[in-house]
């Protein structure tokens, strides 16, 4: 299953109830943290994001020894997603 959450990011759900999100809007451990509220409401880019790994009851899962991972780029994305998939 897919979810945009509000134009900053997104969630991949996979068949094992584990859930990757993707986060890149203001506020964000992201190219984007400093980046105004102002623009909150409009489609988001980043060269960096947040990631969190969700498990099966909806609560966070540690993953690089943390629950929420900063500053993540595009093949650290790729790296997660993998990781989730085969969980």
């Amino acid at each position: 299953m897919f979810v945009i959450n509000d134009n900053k990011g997104f969630q991949i759900t996979f068949d094992n109830g584990y859930t990757v999100s993707v986060q890149f809007g203001p506020g964000n451990y992201g190219s984007n943290y400093r980046a105004s509220f102002d623009e909150y409401d409009k489609p988001q880019q980043a060269t960096t994001v947040e990631t969190a790994l969700i498990g099966p009851d909806q609560g966070f899962v540690s993953y690089k020894g943390d629950d929420v991972q900063g500053y993540q780029n595009v093949n650290d994305v790729l790296e997660l997603i993998n990781f989730a998939s085969k969980l």
